[in-house]
């Protein structure tokens, strides 16, 4: 198992407090690294699985019987249980012998107040496929350099890196539990064909600023249907949605998004096109992919706090990726190491306060793990 870097501060969270939360898409590790972290510190925890129906209904009975040298109880998945709020409440309250670790792949019932306390005392470890960082550091970044073009196509899931063999099949079986699953338990998708059909054309769409009139029209759902479901996948940890960057420039975009995917093996398996890179004519669209998700999962893991953005204008100039923190950082995306690559002059003579750079395979290490 790839060691992650939150690790330590995980396990220093778990020393005092009654409740952390860990959240990431289905099937990046959670669990194996909680239970890895709880026994490391020689601590021990039982897990409820909560997306299984039966658990769910006897929760209560469940945690009752519960013996009291437990340290730890997990809750896996528990978006799908209605009473976590009321469990978390009974924790606070003094009500359970045990801390309570929550793991969720989607947006959990609890109260919104206390999702930001939970937030601000620093109790929430955003968990995701393993990073480029990580990796490196697990196999050398010599052997992940030679890996490079696998990532590009099967993507970062544990399973994936574990059996690359098998990892069009595994992610076969993952595309069709998230179309077929409900999210959480209040947040349903009731058409799970037209989903599929809209994740294949945003698929295809990737990094285009997208029209949910459009989208809706090609897949058979009314616009409204077609932006709830993709907020939906955000939550979910599969879709990445990025707002465009303007002031009041005459040709700028002002209110499109760009749809990016989590993970590169997702996108290919949507579009069912795992062929290796030299012949595939979609190198612009998967770098990109792969540079712009590797960089929001580093932020997110590092509580880095910064806006994401992308630019365009109407006539199709383009910066592919904004960070806006202290500084404001600009990023055009290109496979191609030899290939000069031109930042557009409007946007230069707009915003000359931006550093802008090129992100090609010669420049994007420092990018990966950059923590400014």
């Amino acid at each position: 198992m790839i060691p992650r870097i939150q690790k330590s501060q995980f396990q220093e969270r778990l020393k005092d407090s009654k409740i952390v939360l860990v959240r990431g898409p289905k099937k990046c590790g959670k669990l194996p690294f909680i239970e890895t972290s709880v026994s490391e510190l020689n601590a021990s925890s039982v897990v409820f699985n909560c997306d299984d129906k039966n658990t769910e209904k006897s929760i209560n009975e469940l945690i009752n019987s519960v013996e009291k040298d437990i340290n730890f109880i997990v809750f896996n998945e528990a978006q799908h249980l209605h009473e976590l709020q009321e469990i978390i409440e009974k924790s606070f309250a003094g009500e359970l012998d045990q801390s309570i670790i929550i793991s969720c792949s989607f947006t959990p019932v609890i109260d919104e107040l206390l999702i930001e306390a939970l937030e601000g005392s620093g109790l929430i470890f955003d968990l995701f496929a393993p990073s480029f960082y990580e990796a490196a550091q697990h196999f050398g970044l010599p052997e992940e350099e030679r890996l490079l073009e696998d990532r590009l196509i099967f993507g970062n899931f544990p399973e994936v890196i574990a059996n690359l063999e098998e990892a069009e099949n595994t992610l076969k079986e993952f595309i069709t539990e998230i179309i077929n699953t409900n999210l959480g338990a209040k947040d349903r998708v009731n058409k799970g064909v037209k989903l599929r059909q809209m994740l294949q054309i945003l698929a295809f769409e990737l990094g285009e600023p997208i029209s949910y009139n459009e989208v809706g029209e090609r897949c058979g759902l009314d616009n409204e249907t077609v932006e709830r479901y993709i907020d939906l996948l955000v939550d979910a940890f599969v879709l990445i949605k990025i707002p465009s960057f303007h002031k009041e420039g005459r040709y700028e975009l002002k209110k499109a998004h760009c749809i990016y995917f989590q993970d590169n093996g997702i996108r290919n398996v949507l579009i069912n096109n795992f062929n290796p890179t030299f012949v595939r004519n979609d190198m612009a669209q998967l770098w990109r992919n792969y540079v712009i998700s590797e960089r929001v999962k580093w932020l997110k893991m590092n509580r880095l706090n910064k806006d994401i953005y992308f630019w365009r204008t109407h006539t199709r100039q383009q910066i592919d990726f904004i960070e806006k923190g202290e500084k404001l950082m600009a990023y055009k995306t290109d496979w191609e190491k030899r290939k000069k690559v031109k930042i557009p002059a409007l946007f230069e003579s707009y915003y000359p306060e931006a550093k802008t750079s090129t992100l090609n395979r010669s420049t994007y290490w420092n990018f990966l793990s950059r923590k400014v």
